[in-house]
């Protein structure tokens, strides 16, 4: 596999983003900050979608379309709310109350997982109207990285002290809570494989995958690396490691480097377009933008 640098762009949006959202249906990119809303397609080509003058983006026009795909799409697993359930969620008690900011994703058949702080609460509609069913604390230290499993009914967290904790639930309590390892440092991304078999972790300073069944978490391999996130691409894993450039690691019992690519910034962010195979980067330091191809 090989990642080769397509072309290379000045953002026209300030560093400070509100949003970055991966449109298959259009082949493009969404992103914003204060001051505007733009579409980034797969050729680099480019349209302002919205003026905002520090308003919040309404999801107007083709906004609407936009806003019903960003909604429907899972990212580790969540799914989002939709522009008006978030404006519902931030009048309800439950956001009103939260020591910490709160954030509410979608779990499973219409409950809401609702993160603030060390909490973690079940959450259901009843006509506009969130009810909490459950709430619980975390174990250990502060959770910074989730993931939801494919089967909906885990989530798995880790903390800025490395460790790694998994929670089972139900449509309507919480289950039992394990601890999963301790990881060497702390925890920056947790992603399932769509068939939930394996999971891989990041933080600071590895990789490390586990095969999953029935319940039970089984070590894999560990790497130690640069990184500052990653991507599942096809039987690849794709290392965002900042200024040490881009890795790609075919997943076997043991990982090998297959490619790697140095591209012309530090990569803070990195979003992958699954049906053109697009990879969009993003540095902060320079505010540029840079779009992948990858191929066989």
């Amino acid at each position: 596999m090989q990642l080769t640098l397509s072309k290379s762009i000045p953002s026209p949006l300030s560093t400070h983003l509100r949003f970055v959202h991966v449109l298959e249906s259009k082949g493009a990119f969404l992103l914003a900050d204060h001051s505007k809303v733009v579409l980034l397609r797969f050729d680099g080509s480019m349209e302002l979608i919205a003026n905002l003058d520090d308003r919040e983006y309404q999801w107007e026009g083709i906004g609407a379309e936009f806003a019903l795909e960003v909604a429907q799409k899972r990212v580790n697993g969540f799914k989002m709310l939709s522009h008006k359930e978030k404006e519902l969620f931030e009048q309800s008690d439950a956001y009103k109350s939260a020591r910490d900011i709160p954030v509410a994703t979608y779990a499973h058949d219409g409950a809401l997982l609702v993160f603030s702080g060390k909490n973690v609460a079940l959450l259901e509609w009843q006509a506009d109207q969130l009810m909490e069913l459950k709430r619980i604390k975390t174990k250990g230290r502060d959770p910074i990285a989730r993931a939801l499993h494919p089967e909906e009914n885990l989530l798995v967290y880790g903390t800025n002290y490395g460790e790694l904790y998994s929670q089972a639930f139900s449509e309507e309590r919480f289950l039992k809570s394990t601890k999963v390892d301790q990881l060497p440092n702390t925890c920056y991304q947790i992603t399932f494989t769509p068939d939930g078999r394996r999971m891989f972790v990041a933080g600071l300073g590895f990789v490390k995958s586990y095969g999953y069944d029935d319940h039970v978490f089984t070590p894999g391999a560990s790497i130690t690396t640069a990184v500052r996130s990653f991507e599942l691409v096809e039987d690849y894993l794709v290392l965002n490691k900042g200024m040490h450039g881009l890795d790609v690691l075919r997943i076997t019992d043991k990982p090998e480097r297959v490619a790697a690519l140095d591209p012309p910034f530090m990569t803070d962010k990195m979003y992958y377009l699954a049906p053109q195979k697009t990879f969009l980067l993003i540095s902060g330091s320079t505010n540029e933008w840079a779009l992948l191809r990858w191929t066989a």
